[in-house]
């Protein structure tokens, strides 16, 4: 499987290449505060609102983007809209990696010590290039948060110029 690489919290990660819109670098994000934790906030990309999730959020870790400490720039890698509707989906990285290549034979299921809240966002653990990656369930990540990015994107605008990631 063909795979793009990210980090996020000092980890690697990686998702099947062929889900991915576009890596998005300084994206910039309106918060929202009135819908789920994870959700840090939308996004313009080339006109289409982006709800962007947190990963350590997902993955049940302490809060990072409380309002003190949020930047309203990110990266993110965007991923694409099979379900037909206007609601998009991204994930808030520290920065990208790059293309790799992991043979689904050797990908793992999660360890035991999987927490609940990262049960459902990692479907496997592989080890390639001498470091080992968390695939992440981009689906189980949409199906969970699949209404929490319809009221966001129904119920906010962004105002401004479009937000094609190149600034």
């Amino acid at each position: 499987m063909r795979c793009l690489s990210f980090y996020a919290d000092n980890e690697s990660f990686a998702v099947d290449v062929t889900l991915v819109q576009k890596v998005a670098r300084r994206m910039v994000v309106t918060p929202v505060t009135t819908t789920h934790d994870a959700v840090v906030g939308i996004a313009n990309l080339q006109g289409r609102v982006i709800t962007l999730l947190s990963l350590s959020d997902l993955l049940g870790r302490k809060k990072k983007h409380d309002e003190k400490n949020f930047t309203d720039a990110v990266d993110a890698v965007v991923f694409k809209s099979f379900s037909g509707g206007n609601n998009q989906i991204g994930l808030v990285i520290d920065r990208p990696g790059n293309l790799i290549d992991i043979d689904d034979s050797s990908i793992n299921l999660p360890s035991l010590t999987t927490g609940a809240d990262e049960s459902y966002c990692i479907s496997g653990i592989a080890e390639t290039e001498n470091r080992f990656y968390r695939i992440i369930s981009i689906g189980s990540i949409m199906e969970k948060y699949r209404h929490a990015g319809e009221k966001t994107a129904n119920t906010m605008s962004i105002g401004g110029k479009e937000n094609d990631g190149q600034n």
